[in-house]
């Protein structure tokens, strides 16, 4: 990876890199620009960039929207704007979660606001969704997950076969991926899908993490898709079946193969509870 970063440092006329997080497929890096200012550069990991390949097209097509400012690209690099400011996801856990929740809302309401966005080359949701569409559990996976994921399986299809109102996705828009700036929030790290606009919150119920016990009380669920549904002029029922299609999503992808058991398992029965009691 050092030979990696002093090419794209190189190239990309950068200096003084200082390591500041290292995630599955990038690592991230605070630099100095050639006129000394901060920017990020995100390293990845892979050539074309893996899931996040059509991302940072997607997020300067949104640059009067609140998106991060893609300063330059070369190939596995990508220059952005450094952000001062909290996360969401530190708004949540540190001050009040209900704040975030109504915060990040207001931020999908801006990005998706009139007129949509010209069509973009991304992937399409059904080819984003075709393992949870596939799903294989192991031969000892437990039941009730077993059960819960099959149930996940036939929602996406639902929803897919269903699905009227397609636009650009940022595909990942939760807590952690929007900073609180002076200037207002700022989006960050978009996958770049095309689909369901009911999708675009549905990761939003797994976030934060780190307030593992809120995310699974059933009222939060409930107090939750109703903000976000109405942000994204949507049905309840619909965003509350998409999260459970998009927790399962990440269930699967976690397995990378038949699915066992999953330390969400809890949180997917819960969704999926939640989704059928609208």
């Amino acid at each position: 990876m050092h030979h990696e970063l002093n090419q794209a440092l190189s190239r990309l006329a950068l200096h003084d890199p200082n390591p500041l997080a290292e995630t599955a497929g990038a690592t991230l890096w605070r630099v100095r620009q050639a006129d000394g200012t901060h920017a990020v550069l995100k390293l990845h990991k892979r050539a074309d960039r893996g899931n996040e390949a059509a991302g940072s097209a997607l997020l300067q097509a949104w640059a009067d929207r609140g998106a991060v400012r893609i300063l330059a690209e070369d190939g596995p690099a990508i220059v952005m704007e450094w952000l001062e400011g909290p996360s969401l996801a530190d708004v949540a856990i540190n001050d009040d979660p209900r704040r975030a929740v109504v915060m990040l809302a207001e931020v999908a309401q801006r990005l998706h606001e009139m007129p949509i966005l010209p069509a973009l080359d991304l992937p399409e949701l059904p080819t984003v969704l075709a393992p949870v569409l596939d799903v294989s559990c192991a031969q000892g996976c437990l039941n009730p997950l077993s059960k819960s994921l099959k149930e996940a399986s036939a929602l996406a299809q639902h929803l897919l076969n269903t699905a009227t109102d397609l636009r650009p996705l940022h595909g990942d828009l939760h807590h952690s991926n929007v900073i609180v700036t002076d200037a207002g929030p700022r989006v960050l790290d978009a996958k770049g899908y095309h689909g369901d606009i009911g999708y675009e919150l549905a990761n939003a119920f797994r976030h934060p993490g780190a307030l593992p016990h809120l995310l699974r009380d059933p009222d939060w669920i409930i107090w939750c898709r109703g903000i976000y549904a109405k942000a994204l002029d949507t049905p309840e029922q619909r965003l509350a079946q998409w999260a459970a299609v998009k927790c399962a999503l990440s269930i699967v992808w976690r397995a990378g193969g038949p699915v066992s058991d999953d330390p969400e398992a809890d949180l997917l029965s819960g969704l999926l509870a939640s989704a059928r009691e609208v």
